[in-house]
C-alpha cells in the first residue's frame, strides 16, 4: 500500500473549512491548531490595546491575517497571534516586507514553533519586532532585528514591565481578563 506524500500550498488552505482551527503551512506541511485559549484571546485582547497607544501612525495591528514567506522552496504560511503591518490591505494575507511585528502567544499546542521555526522565518525574511509571551514561563521577549539577527532587546517578568513599544505595561495588565 502506497501513501501519498504531497506539498501543501497556500490555495490548498483556500479549500479547508472556516472552522475555528488554524490552518498554517510550514516547509509544505500543514499544521492545525486548535482555536486559541480564553486567557490567549484576552492577553491578545489587552497586547492589542496597549500597543495602540504607542506603534507608529501608520502600522496598522491585525489578528487572524497571515504571512506568505517567499517561494524559496516548500511553502511557507502562518498566521502570528497579532501583527502589525504598513501597506493597503492584501485580500489574503501580507508579505513579509509589510510586516513590522510579529506576535505569538504561545500554548501547549505552538510552544516550540513559536520560540523556534516561526521566530527563525520571521528573523529569516525581515519582519523587524519579534514579541513571544510565553504564559508558562510568565514572560514576554522583545527581539529586535539587527543585522539580519535577532537581538533580545528585554523581557517583561511578573517583577518588570514592558519597555519601548508595551513602556509600562506589567505582565498582570496582558492577563487580566479583556473587556
Amino acid at each position: 500500500m502506497s501513501v501519498l506524500h504531497r506539498e501543501w500550498t497556500f490555495d490548498d488552505l483556500l479549500a479547508l473549512p472556516d472552522d475555528g482551527y488554524r490552518y498554517e503551512i510550514l516547509d509544505g506541511q500543514l499544521i492545525v491548531t486548535p482555536p486559541p485559549s480564553v486567557v490567549h484571546q484576552d492577553v491578545i485582547d489587552n497586547l492589542r490595546a496597549a500597543l495602540v497607544a504607542t506603534v507608529p501612525g501608520d502600522w496598522r495591528l491585525k489578528t487572524g491575517v497571515g504571512v506568505r514567506m517567499p517561494r524559496l522552496g516548500p511553502e511557507r504560511y502562518v498566521i502570528p497571534d497579532l501583527l502589525a503591518a504598513t501597506g493597503p490591505r492584501p485580500a489574503h494575507y501580507y508579505e513579509p516586507e509589510a510586516v513590522r511585528l510579529a506576535v505569538e502567544v504561545t500554548s501547549p499546542a505552538t510552544r516550540l514553533r513559536d520560540r523556534g521555526s516561526k521566530k527563525e522565518l520571521y528573523q529569516a525574511h525581515g519582519v523587524p519586532h519579534y514579541l513571544l509571551v510565553d504564559l508558562d514561563a510568565e514572560t514576554v521577549t522583545s527581539w529586535v532585528l539587527e543585522a539580519a539577527e535577532y537581538r533580545l532587546q528585554w523581557r517583561m517578568t511578573p517583577d518588570v514591565p514592558g519597555r519601548d513599544l508595551l513602556a509600562g505595561v506589567t505582565l498582570a495588565r496582558l492577563t487580566a481578563e479583556a473587556h
